[in-house]
């Protein structure tokens, strides 16, 4: 069993200072320069093969004289614009940046399998892939690294995800639906100004969009199946000039989730056609620009249910959870297009918690790192 090795106790705090040192310089987007060099240093000290199939994301091989189709490990790089907001040790040193979601915590994992399978080389029946990727929280580094090949010859894939809702040392794991999709959008309503004494000389176009942020939220409550989870969130809204002027304009931003396609696609297009014909109600135009986002992230079922034999034996069942869906979303969700692929969740909440994920505040108890790593080397060595 992967666990009960004693290598694990050099790997461990290796770990721990690896992810330590990106949480203290997070970089952002598809710009991981720094991330990426170290991750390439360590591949180097541990005699692993790698290139970059991307300017910042890094491809290493395990095994790669096996013959047969390779097994994908995933890890991403980026942090959040973030200003960390409590006093570890090893704190941000890099102004309005944070390793918010965790991603110091998953190429740490990963380097630390990498590690552990390295030492086990010999037993591995097939190649394996280890993909760190940069621009995961967005633009998207999924997709540049698709294309330039990173899933040739593979066969199937997973990736890693610390979870907050999980106390250290626990693995979740979702079959089926498991994040959603993301699509945002920008919405500018045009009315027509006047003085706040005579409003029906006017065309108020904050009463429009009030009256719009409430219709997009019948469609989600009126005419959405109860059991296709959708979400209609506005996360901005500016207009208007002082308390006694008619606003002309107002600018909103907001993002739509799903569960399933066939959801995405109605929902985009009700939420344009309601904004629509609710400002058209009230003799105002809108703009709607809709920026697509990450497709819904299907795990694998048979892949899935393999991960939860395998590990629930490495593990115990105790250690190994059935999951919720969630409308959070990930790129990974484009691997998961194209080959069977699954995310193993990985439990970081310990004492010191009192954030989530994309928390200013956010505090990993790094026990954690040990199961996500002996969780990617289990599935390398077994599957």
């Amino acid at each position: 069993m992967v666990v009960d090795d004693l290598v694990w106790q050099s790997i461990e705090p290796w770990m721990i200072e690896i992810r330590r040192g990106i949480h203290r310089h997070p970089e952002l987007g598809l710009e991981t320069p720094r991330t990426a060099r170290l991750v390439e240093t360590t591949l180097d000290e541990l005699g692993i093969a790698h290139s970059r199939p991307i300017a910042h994301g890094v491809r290493g091989v395990l095994a790669a004289e096996r013959r047969g189709p390779a097994l994908l490990l995933r890890a991403d790089m980026d942090a959040l614009p973030i200003e960390e907001l409590n006093d570890l040790p090893f704190r941000s040193e890099i102004q309005d940046r944070m390793h918010a979601c965790g991603h110091d915590c998953h190429t740490a994992m990963l380097l630390g399998a990498a590690r552990y399978l390295k030492a086990r080389e010999a037993e591995l029946r097939r190649p394996v892939v280890l993909m760190f990727q940069p621009g995961e929280e967005g633009p998207g580094g999924a997709v540049p690294m698709i294309e330039a090949g990173i899933l040739d010859g593979v066969e199937a894939g997973m990736m890693v995800h610390v979870d907050s809702d999980l106390e250290a040392g626990v693995i979740g794991l979702r079959e089926g639906p498991a994040m959603g999709s993301c699509d945002d959008f920008r919405l500018t309503i045009h009315g027509r100004g006047g003085h706040g004494s005579t409003p029906h000389q006017g065309i108020d176009a904050i009463f429009v969009a009030t009256a719009i942020v409430q219709a997009w939220q019948a469609v989600v409550s009126r005419e959405q199946d109860a059991f296709d989870p959708l979400v209609v969130t506005v996360g901005t809204i500016h207009g208007g000039y002082r308390e006694n002027v008619i606003a002309d304009r107002v600018e909103m931003t907001g993002t739509i989730r799903a569960m399933s396609p066939a959801a995405r696609k109605r929902a985009v297009s009700r939420v344009a056609e309601v904004a629509d014909g609710v400002a058209r109600t009230h003799g105002a135009r809108v703009e709607f620009v809709l920026e697509a986002g990450y497709p819904v992230f299907m795990a694998d079922v048979p892949w899935t249910q393999s991960a939860r034999r395998i590990l629930t034996e490495e593990l115990g069942p105790e250690a190994v959870r059935e999951i919720p869906p969630t409308l959070g979303v990930e790129d990974f969700a484009y691997v998961a297009e194209r080959i069977p692929a699954f995310c193993i969740a990985v439990g970081i909440a310990g004492p010191a918690l009192t954030t989530g994920l994309h928390s200013a505040g956010l505090i990993v108890d790094e026990r954690g790192l040990k199961a996500g790593a002996a969780a990617l080397a289990a599935m390398a060595l077994r599957s």
